[in-house]
């Protein structure tokens, strides 16, 4: 599925949840100390280089005055004297006591320069998939709803930078066009960036895009340097160049431009659903809630709230069925050993390929599992009917900056290998976490839109049951970039291999 992606091949990333962006915060923590134990060390070495030299100062001033370089002994001890202090004035300069304290700082956790433009990117895509605007993008707002702070020049011209580098000339002539604006807004005044370079993009941006920004400028000089590329564009381009007016905060609709780029039509309608939410969802005849025992007498005081979401494929909703403490427990063991999620290719292989799946995986061992979540096991074989025997991993992931998760399906195609235990028949999704704003898991074939809904868990069966066991095509399913929040879930997937069939699963869907 992933055949053609290009992938991104980088060290773990600090963007792609939320868990390791708090932990920035730490890490600025640790380079302060850091800092402060440096500049502690270099205050005492400059008092004690100002005190040596006010010694030899004073000394100096002393020889000078007595004037005994007549005695030629005192010549060679004053040599000596001026030898052995700027040995010590030397020493005392070039010291580097306190300069080791700076290597405590581990680089390989830094963050670099690198790490900005890959959550630079992460933004745009964000920017992308729902349309905001890029003036309400860089004031931190979308439909009403705050989403951040308010972006400065140089922030913008960050995620313009990007945008020209990758290719997207659209978004690097509107990033380019707030980004001036604020820069003027801003006094004209900017230590992070050369306004000609930003001028420079901005006409090169023009001359890809066929919109002629550059009126914005105001400067005779940048107008003639413009006009003269453009001469020699418009001659290529003739009627398709066209020049704004610079007052018009912009008069380009971009995301059409990026509309009829798209033709993937599953794609266009998990988009769909991602924005509108839950007012897309439609419910059926055979949409139904109620409280299930499973005919297990233990459920009667404690039964499972059970919704029905669709029954081809069969997919419910469990409410209350992940505890905050067992939440808790999960993120405390799996925090430590989260890497960045990866995708599985037409060929099997896993790869990083961000713009298909942002976020941060975690598994909990077997043994985990056994020793602390056996409750959850039974829950999970009660509800499905099924063994968790052969079971794989809980897998917890976490999503950061635009984490998500594009239409996938969890069953694995024939050509990704022969798997010994067989398909995934069944995946039983926890939400950790409770996300306000986007973030659902949406099937786009039944237009359905399940929000993340702390201690629930969604329930669907991949597989064609009544026919030949292929993947259901309806399960085709994906996780919507996270706009604001911290999103939590963890998974499990139930193999064909020594399932027994605990009871009827058949009939209870």
């Amino acid at each position: 599925m992933f055949r053609s992606q290009n992938q991104l091949k980088c060290n773990q990333k600090w963007h792609t949840s939320q868990l390791s962006l708090r932990r920035l915060y730490d890490l600025q923590n640790e380079h302060f100390n850091v800092f402060n134990d440096y500049l502690k060390l270099e205050t005492e070495r400059l008092e004690e280089l100002k005190k040596k030299l006010s010694e030899i100062y004073e000394w100096h001033d002393d020889k000078i005055t007595k004037n005994n370089t007549y005695f030629h002994i005192n010549s060679l001890k004053m040599m000596t004297r001026i030898h052995y202090d700027f040995q010590k004035i030397e020493h005392s300069t070039c010291n580097k006591h306190s300069m080791e304290g700076l290597n405590k700082i581990d680089k390989d956790r830094d963050l670099s320069g690198d790490q900005v433009n890959l959550a630079s990117q992460g933004l745009r895509r964000l920017q992308k998939f729902y349309e905001i605007p890029t003036i309400d993008m860089a004031a931190g707002k979308y439909k009403d709803r705050i989403i951040g702070s308010q972006l400065d020049a140089c922030e913008r011209y960050v995620i313009m930078k990007i945008c020209f580098e990758n290719h997207d000339f659209f978004g690097s002539i509107d990033w380019g066009v707030h980004t001036y604006k604020k820069w003027t807004n801003e006094g004209g005044q900017s230590k992070c960036f050369d306004v000609e370079h930003l001028k420079y993009y901005i006409i090169l941006s023009s001359m890809y895009t066929g919109f002629n920004y550059t009126t914005i400028f105001g400067s005779s000089e940048t107008h003639y340097y413009a006009g003269h590329i453009f001469a020699q564009h418009s001659f290529l381009m003739r009627d398709e160049i066209y020049f704004t007016d610079g007052s018009v905060t912009t008069s380009l609709d971009i995301f059409n431009v990026y509309r009829t780029l798209d033709t993937d039509n599953r794609r266009i309608d998990f988009k769909r659903l991602c924005k509108h939410g839950e007012t897309m969802r439609t419910l059926t005849k055979d949409s139904k809630c109620r409280y299930q025992t499973k005919n297990c007498t233990y459920r009667l005081l404690m039964p499972f709230k059970e919704e029905d979401l669709d029954n081809d494929p069969c997919i419910k909703i469990y409410h209350d069925i992940l505890y905050d403490d067992e939440i808790e427990k999960i993120k405390t063991i799996v925090s430590n050993r989260m890497h960045d999620s990866q995708v599985l290719s037409s060929k099997g292989e896993n790869l990083l390929v961000e713009k298909n799946r942002s976020g941060k995986t975690g598994r909990l061992s077997e043994d985990e599992a056994s020793k602390h979540f056996d409750k959850l096991n039974t829950r999970i074989e009660t509800i499905t009917g099924m063994s968790t025997k052969n079971a794989e991993l809980y897998q917890v992931v976490n999503y950061g900056l635009g984490g998500h998760y594009m239409p996938h399906y969890d069953g694995f195609m024939k050509n990704q290998g022969y798997r010994p235990l067989g398909n995934r028949i069944a995946t039983v999704l926890f939400y950790m976490s409770s996300v306000q704003n986007y973030g659902y898991t949406v099937f786009p074939s039944l237009n359905i839109v399940s929000p993340a809904e702390k201690g629930a868990a969604l329930l669907w069966y991949n597989l064609h049951y009544l026919t030949d066991g292929h993947i259901h095509d309806h399960t085709l399913h994906g996780s919507c970039p996270v706009l604001t929040g911290n999103k939590w879930i963890m998974t499990r997937w139930l193999y064909e291999d020594d399932q027994k069939l605990l009871y009827n699963w058949r009939d209870n869907i």
